[in-house]
């Protein structure tokens, strides 16, 4: 099977059945697995009514066990090639895992980073954050990855795409959204060939069910720092 298509979820009643038939429309030989953190919208009697569906694997959580642990766990479900998880929220376009597949295999890549920013190469750290103030915790994290691994990354915490089987031998400490951090250090860290492309991207407000703050970037800090010192 070439691909593993992980959605997770919390509380997005309004996109989870949006999210899960674009994924459905992916022309691949591909596996869907949907994996619920306890959700307290609808978003789970939603997805309880699907678990019947023949091409999904439905995981509804009795507590929230946080992102990471869900996306660990439909690591060791999956039985794709390759791992990606764009979510339930809808801010990123499904169909861009067509590039970064044919990235990942044009160059013999083991990973590919999704960057939201990478098509404005031009435009100042300063702007960015005048445009979206929350782009300063992606900015932080990827000159601290750069720093560190020697990289010219644009931005390390979009959606990617890794081998699953690279991803087993990872192992992530993370069960937060801490998770991608911890990931890409690792890659970097353990010297994997890794790609970056440009997703296209429609960020969500708060308001509208966005759950990421700027508090969150200091536990992501810390992750990442703990990889470089110690794994």
């Amino acid at each position: 099977m070439k691909l593993t298509v992980f959605i997770g979820c919390f509380n997005e009643k309004p996109t989870i059945l949006k999210a899960i038939a674009e994924a459905k429309a992916l022309k691949l030989d591909k596996e869907i697995i949907v994996i619920d953190n306890c959700s307290t919208d609808g978003t789970r009697q939603i997805l309880a009514g699907l678990k019947n569906d023949p091409g999904l694997t439905i995981v509804l959580h009795s507590r929230n066990m946080g992102a990471g642990y869900s996306a660990e766990e439909a690591i060791s479900l999956a039985k794709g090639d390759y791992f990606y998880g764009p979510g339930a929220d809808l801010e990123y376009t499904m169909s861009d895992v067509y590039k970064m597949i044919q990235e990942l295999e044009k160059n013999n890549l083991d990973a590919i980073l999704g960057s939201r920013i990478l098509n404005r190469k031009g435009v100042s750290a300063w702007q960015l954050v005048k445009e979206r103030p929350y782009w300063l915790g992606s900015i932080i994290a990827t000159s601290l990855i750069n720093f560190f691994y020697h990289q010219k990354f644009t931005d390390v915490i979009g959606i990617n795409l890794v081998k699953t089987e690279i991803l087993r031998k990872l192992k992530s400490q993370a069960n937060s959204q801490v998770f991608t951090f911890e990931l890409v250090s690792r890659l970097c860290k353990y010297h994997y060939r890794i790609g970056e492309v440009h997703l296209n991207y429609k960020p969500r407000t708060h308001k509208e069910g966005k759950t990421i703050r700027a508090i969150d970037m200091l536990p992501a800090l810390w992750a990442m720092l703990r990889v470089k010192v110690w794994r």
